[in-house]
């Protein structure tokens, strides 16, 4: 069987491939559609993928992700065309939960002024800042980031909420909420983190009439799907002080436009989409789809292939 990749991916596990028996395949990440038709069954990459004329490739039967995301691909040609996909759940649940926690220690700690003052060599003593002990946190989705990111503020002595659609209770979390619930206990949270998928259920689930409902100086950290938040009602809430802060690493278009007024807001900490970015990113990107490229070698135990019908 003939595996697509992009070059730099196969410099760095091509062989890996090719030890498993398959022939490995690459296209230019710069001229993707070099050839209309590459002749691979299987194919695997990310976001890359959204550059990539996959619907001509008449031979694919597997795409294999290395992203946890989904939404740039054509899923209803996917799944019309029975192709199996896989993502990468799981395999940055580690280094997403330390950007939880480091966004809400940026905002709370007031970081940007910290390095400021460093910058002009100010002394710059005060004695206030926020805390994260006492206070509750609302993990909007309860999967495996969420779970790790709840482990790590554990430790801070927080309130851990967390929401899914039927409200199922999940470990650790003190509490769990249902979607009949999210309205009710939204104005007790001091601090929304949003772990959804990007599904049609999901869209803008945190909307206009939603900020302002929320607690005032609540604190909103975004590494889910950009989506999932109205961006525009954010940036107004952000502007009236209802919402204190915001640690944003996805947005609804990216990159980020120049010209959104998120850039200059003071209580806005941006990341360009890397909060998967780890030391260990190496094993961790290929980790799923090695397994699944075993699998099929082998017993066929596929790991997180996407349920169409749910969006992951």
């Amino acid at each position: 069987m003939k595996v697509l990749i992009a070059a730099p991916f196969a410099k760095k596990y091509g062989k890996k491939i090719e030890k498993l028996g398959y022939e490995v395949l690459t296209y230019d990440e710069n001229n993707p559609n070099e050839k209309d038709d590459y002749g691979e069954d299987i194919l695997i990459g990310a976001i890359n993928l959204k550059k990539i004329n996959y619907k001509n490739h008449k031979n694919l039967k597997y795409i294999f992700l290395t992203s946890v995301g989904i939404d740039f691909l054509d899923l209803e040609y996917i799944k019309d065309n029975e192709i199996i996909l896989s993502n990468n759940n799981g395999a940055y649940d580690d280094p997403i939960a330390e950007w939880i926690v480091y966004g809400l220690l940026q905002i709370n700690k007031f970081d940007r002024k910290n390095i400021e003052n460093q910058n002009k060599k100010a002394w710059g003593k005060r004695s206030f800042s926020y805390n994260l002990y006492g206070k509750k946190a609302l993990f909007m989705g309860t999967g495996t980031i969420a779970l790790a990111g709840a482990k790590r503020l554990k430790g801070f002595d927080m309130e851990l909420n967390g929401f899914n659609t039927s409200g199922r209770k999940v470990e650790p979390f003190d509490n769990v909420y249902s979607l009949d619930e999210l309205d009710k206990i939204l104005p007790e949270m001091d601090y929304i983190i949003m772990c959804l998928p990007g599904t049609e259920k999901t869209h803008h689930i945190l909307n206009k009439e939603r900020f302002e409902n929320l607690k005032d100086d609540s604190v909103i950290v975004n590494i889910s799907r950009g989506a999932t938040i109205d961006e525009e009602a954010l940036i107004d809430a952000l502007k009236s002080k209802k919402v204190r802060g915001a640690a944003l690493d996805v947005f609804e278009e990216e990159p980020l436009s120049e010209d959104s007024p998120l850039w200059e807001m003071e209580n806005v900490y941006i990341y360009p989409h890397i909060s998967f970015s780890c030391e260990d990113l190496g094993y961790r990107q290929f980790v799923t789809a090695y397994q699944n490229l075993k699998a099929l070698r082998n017993d066929g135990d596929f790991k997180n292939i996407v349920d169409f019908d749910k969006g992951y």
